[in-house]
């Protein structure tokens, strides 16, 4: 281990000699300095979530481009220079250096991550704490939606293509045979269709939705969480509308038949007592009280809201926005510590990327196939991304092209958690592990592979210093 340890600690040394320890530290130090406090107006959770949003969002820019450059750099430098001929001259294996100098590129991005996201957490803190524009109200919505890490349940949702392919069935009983093209056409119409009558609200009616496994609380309350639209979600003429929300409440139990039991006698119980005022775009927050048992005995809440606009106006919910039900988990020092490790993991796995290709490629190429790599893996999936409605053949051609990338592409969209962070819901454990299992182990532990055998396998002879 002796080795190892050497060119870790070499690899440190260089990297504090050419000054880019001390570079990104001020930079990093400039952007938790500046961007807190020039963040002004808006309401005072607004604040607290934008001020953690733009900040944490800024240092991982900032160490993961770190990870990228020095990944490519030490590699590639040490054999155009001719440090690595004099290293592997000695009964060191390649492996052994390779490893070595990844720890000590990881070594510098987390004491650089660690400092960074520190003060960030007491900026924010401080500022919470002492700022004389919070009043007591707000520090208590801040702590109870912000500061806190809360489990997301989300309603059941229809399957559209299924409900489309049953329409399309129906129209075609009613005009005969339809071409393939066509057939495609009708679809897609049908689909959209579909998904926006599911997302509008016409004036005076009612929605609701069905929310399923949800655990035992006891006693503990449930936050809905939503964002109405007026006129069309994509609409920038949002104004001044209401709502009032409601949830069923079993009143009882029935025993069915296979001896399951089941709420029996619902009644519905409003959120509020008169519709409340909200400005359309916005998201809210209402809370269901725990001692009202809204949870039935096979773990479902159901609940409404009713469209009271003045002016007739459709509301439009979309599913990516709830509505959502909010259980609390933990604090936020739990849950951001749970960001710390997600950002933790994309370090090591970008720089070993850069590593990887830097081990055996010239500077200049290997950032250009490691940005290309990750480029790649963003595409794929912004093309699989559900909100895009499929309205063609081509469209699902395209579509099932970017999923198969995905299998062997990395999408660095998958490692951004600042916006659950930011709203206080739960950063799951079972998401990390996906991120870790499924993009550091087996996407990127068979290119890390690859780029150390062929690291051991470059001819150091052909490195001619021009």
């Amino acid at each position: 281990m002796r080795p190892f340890f050497a060119i870790t600690g070499l690899t440190l040394k260089n990297a504090l000699r050419s000054h880019v320890f001390q570079i990104l530290l001020l930079l990093l130090l400039l952007c938790v300095g500046i961007i807190p406090f020039s963040i002004g107006g808006g309401s005072a959770q607004d604040f607290v979530r934008v001020s953690l949003l733009y900040s944490i969002w800024t240092i991982t820019l900032v160490l993961a481009l770190s990870s990228l450059w020095l990944g490519c750099y030490i590699m590639a430098q040490d054999v155009d220079s001719y440090q690595l001929h004099m290293v592997t001259a000695k009964p060191v294996s390649r492996v052994v250096i390779w490893l070595g100098k990844w720890t000590g590129i990881n070594l510098i991005n987390f004491t650089l991550l660690i400092i960074s996201l520190a003060a960030v957490y007491g900026i924010v803190m401080y500022r919470y704490n002492k700022d004389d524009r919070f009043t007591q109200a707000d520090r208590a919505r801040i702590a109870s939606e912000v500061l806190v890490g809360r489990r997301v349940f989300l309603p059941t949702k229809p399957d559209f293509a299924k409900m489309a392919r049953q329409a399309l069935q129906e129209k075609m009983k009613q005009t005969g045979a339809l071409s393939r093209e066509e057939q495609d056409k009708l679809f897609g119409e049908l689909l959209q269709q579909i998904g926006a009558g599911y997302s509008e609200l016409p004036a005076g009616q009612v929605k609701g939705w069905i929310f399923e496994n949800l655990p035992d609380i006891g006693n503990e309350p449930l936050f809905l969480r939503y964002r109405p639209y007026l006129g069309k979600v994509s609409s920038e003429d949002q104004r001044v509308s209401h709502v009032q929300w409601i949830v069923m409440r079993p009143s009882g139990e029935a025993v069915l038949p296979s001896g399951e039991k089941v709420a029996a006698n619902e009644w519905p119980q409003p959120l509020s007592e008169q519709p409340d005022q909200v400005f359309t775009g916005a998201f809210y927050e209402k809370i269901i009280p725990g001692e009202w048992k809204v949870i039935t005995p096979d773990h479902k809440v159901r609940v409404a809201v009713v469209n009271h606009d003045k002016f007739e106006g459709k509301h439009y919910y979309q599913p990516s926005d709830g509505p959502k039900l909010l259980l609390r988990i933990c604090g936020f020092e739990g849950n951001y510590l749970r960001m710390v490790l997600v950002v933790m993991i994309q370090l090591l796995l970008l720089s070993a990327l850069a590593c990887a290709f830097g081990g055996f490629l010239t500077m200049p190429t290997a950032v250009f196939l490691v940005v290309s790599y990750l480029m790649l893996g963003s595409f794929s999936t912004l093309l699989t991304d559900q909100s895009f409605f499929v309205s063609s053949a081509w469209d699902q051609i395209g579509q099932n092209l970017a999923k198969l990338l995905l299998i062997i592409v990395i999408p660095l969209q998958a490692f951004d958690v600042t916006d659950l962070l930011s709203t206080g819901e739960l950063i799951e454990y079972s998401l990390i592990w996906k991120l870790f299992l499924h993009y550091f182990i087996l996407r990127g532990v068979p290119l890390f592979l690859f780029g150390i055998w062929m690291y051991r396998r470059r001819e150091l002879g052909l490195a001619v210093r021009k």
